[in-house]
This record gives C-alpha cells, sequence and structure tokens, in this order.
C-alpha cells in the first residue's frame, strides 16, 4: 500500500496528464515482467500485437530497457517524465527523457538493480555506462513505434474522455466523487489517499505540490504512484473505458436500430460517454463529415447534447437518449462488441 498524506494545499490542486512515454513505459513492463501481467489492459494489447511484438524483439536487444522495468516495484523515475502540458507530445517526452543529468541515471538505475540479486553482467555494464538515458529512450522508441503509435488516437481518445469524466465528478462532489470510481485500487480516506500496491509499502506527505492525476490504458488491473520527492506525486490509475480499445463496432439491425437507424443507434449507444465527432469515427469506422451528419440529427431529436470543452465539441447522451437504453435495449443491439476481453471499467 502506498499513502500520500494531503495537506489543504494539495487538496485544491490537482492536475490531469496524458503521457504517451508513460503508456510505453507501462506497455514495455508488462514485456518485461510477462509472469506478473498474464491478465488485464497491457497482456490482451500484447496478445493483439504478438507479430509485430516478437519481430521487435528479434530486431532489437530490448535487455537493458527490461532488466530496468522487471528488477523490482522500483524502475527509474526518470522514464516518466512529467509532461509540459495537459495532452503530453511523444517527442517532447523523450527529449525530457534523453536530457536527464548523468548523476540521476546513475543513481537512479543504481537503486534499479540493486533489486537483483543476479544480472547479467553485460546487461549491467551497459547501464551503467555513460549515455544509458538515451539507449533507453531510444528502445521504448521502438516499443512506441511499433505497439503504440499506430493505435494512439484512439487510445488518447479514452484517456482524454477519462480526463473530462473526472472533471465532472470533481466539480459536482470535490475529492470523494473524484475518487470513488476508482476503488478499491485508490481509496480517498482524508487527509490520505491510498494506492494498492503490490509488494510495496511506503508513506509520502505531498507537502503542498499537489497532485498529478494520470489515466493509463495499459495499468489496470493495478494502480501506482511515483514517490519521486523532487516532482509532485502523481497517481497512474486505469482510465473510464478501456474496454473501447478491445471492441469493434458494427452494424446491427436490433430494436433501436429499427427506430432510428444502426449507425445512429451505434453513435448513441457510445455516447454513453462523452465524446468527440473524431473520437466516434474511429469506433465505427466511418468519416468524420458522415459522423456530423448523424450527430446534427440526433442533436434536432434532442438524443444528445454538446458542449466545448477545451479544443474539442464534446458530445453526450441526454435524459431523453438515456431512457432509450432503459431495459437493456443497449445490450440486446448488441452496438459494441466486447467478446475479445472482459475488462472491469471504473464506473
Amino acid at each position: 500500500m502506498i499513502t500520500l498524506v494531503l495537506s489543504l494545499p494539495d487538496a485544491l490542486r490537482y492536475r490531469f496528464v496524458v503521457s504517451p512515454v508513460g503508456e510505453v513505459v507501462l506497455l514495455a513492463r508488462a514485456i518485461a515482467m510477462p509472469g506478473s501481467f498474464t491478465q488485464g489492459a497491457p497482456a490482451a494489447w500484447l496478445r493483439r500485437h504478438d507479430l509485430a511484438r516478437r519481430r521487435l524483439e528479434r530486431e532489437r536487444d530490448l535487455r537493458p530497457l527490461l532488466a530496468v522495468l522487471a528488477a523490482g516495484p522500483y524502475f527509474p523515475d526518470f522514464l516518466t517524465p512529467t509532461p509540459f502540458s495537459v495532452l503530453g507530445e511523444i517527442e517532447q517526452e523523450f527529449a525530457q527523457v534523453r536530457a536527464t543529468g548523468e548523476d540521476q541515471v546513475r543513481a537512479e538505475v543504481e537503486r534499479t538493480l540493486a533489486q537483483y540479486e543476479t544480472l547479467d553482467p553485460e546487461v549491467a555494464e551497459r547501464l551503467r555506462q555513460p549515455g544509458a538515458a538515451e539507449l533507453l529512450a531510444d528502445l521504448l522508441a521502438r516499443i512506441w513505434e511499433t505497439l503504440v503509435a499506430p493505435s494512439w488516437p484512439r487510445i488518447r481518445d479514452v484517456l482524454e474522455r477519462d480526463i473530462l469524466y473526472r472533471s465532472r465528478a470533481l466539480a459536482r462532489g470535490g475529492l470523494t466523487s473524484l475518487f470513488a470510481g476508482l476503488a478499491p485500487l485508490v481509496t480517498l480516506d482524508e487527509p490520505n489517499v491510498r494506492i494498492r500496491s503490490a509488494g510495496y509499502d511506503s508513506t509520502r506527505a505531498v507537502g503542498g505540490q499537489g497532485l498529478q492525476l494520470r489515466p493509463s490504458a495499459f495499468i489496470w488491473p493495478h494502480a501506482a504512484a511515483s514517490l519521486d520527492e523532487s516532482q509532485p506525486a502523481e497517481i497512474f490509475y486505469p482510465a473510464r473505458g478501456v474496454a473501447a480499445l478491445f471492441s469493434e463496432g458494427h452494424r446491427q439491425d436490433g430494436a433501436l436500430g429499427s427506430l432510428i437507424g444502426s449507425t445512429r443507434a451505434q453513435i448513441l449507444c457510445l455516447l454513453a460517454e462523452p465524446m468527440h465527432t473524431s473520437a466516434v469515427a474511429r469506433l465505427i469506422g466511418r468519416s468524420p463529415g458522415n459522423v456530423a451528419d448523424h450527430l446534427k440529427a440526433l442533436r434536432g431529436s434532442g438524443l444528445i447534447e454538446r458542449a466545448r470543452v477545451g479544443r474539442h465539441v464534446i458530445y453526450s447522451r441526454t435524459a431523453l437518449g438515456d431512457a432509450l437504453f432503459v431495459g437493456g435495449e443497449a445490450r440486446s443491439a448488441g452496438l459494441v462488441r466486447r467478446d475479445r476481453l472482459a475488462l472491469a471499467e471504473n464506473s
């Protein structure tokens, strides 16, 4: 169990961030520790991309990266830099990793390797050489290019929707509402936030630096926290709606489809979670222009509403739209197939 002790200033200072490098690190950790990730989102993702992963492992020696990620509960903090903005940019984050000072790299690598009883001397020597940060960033970049980048728009959509949902929860009911959907992985026991973490027990007084909340597509069914005292405390938690990454939108002629059309029924089902036009288009495999036409019709019928959030116009179901799903209509329509992975969603 990791316990973060909050002060009043911490309770007022929250920041959500999306980190593409953070997602790559979590997926790489699943590659490094297959015995600990036999189930859950990262394992399912790796099974889906098994051929690409195997090809990558044949082409590149990933051992230095896998060694630092499999050593134990701790791995180097410099591998998960804090994004400069809410939506981190991959090249900028890799630049942060590469720019880490040699003293910090050496200290964190040594702390990591100290968790091993035995380690291949060649791998240990490579990690102790100058330029270790560059080496690890290059290996992470290859994993990004092969296993994450092709699907990043969809992954980012899921993470953005989670932030929107939790921001609204925070506005409605404060910290209690914010953390309510994350139990038992993350719980609020004021003034403490507790993160369930197998094999790791630590307490940190946040001390007014505030909390960073980082939703992840590749951490379920776990949660984690960064305890780097030089940075604000971070909580990595499973994003809501991760199952959407393993779903395939498809046409159906169920009762709801007969009533409003199968494509509009698909869209209305998806809008149980607020999202923007491009996200809907990616999920159902249609053009944004086509989806925009259907959204206009649904809005004209009073089934959905829209609101501008940052750079996006976000659509969500109205009470009337929700009413169409009473009695399990969404399930009977079979609008989103979830047969490839049974993922628990925090809701």
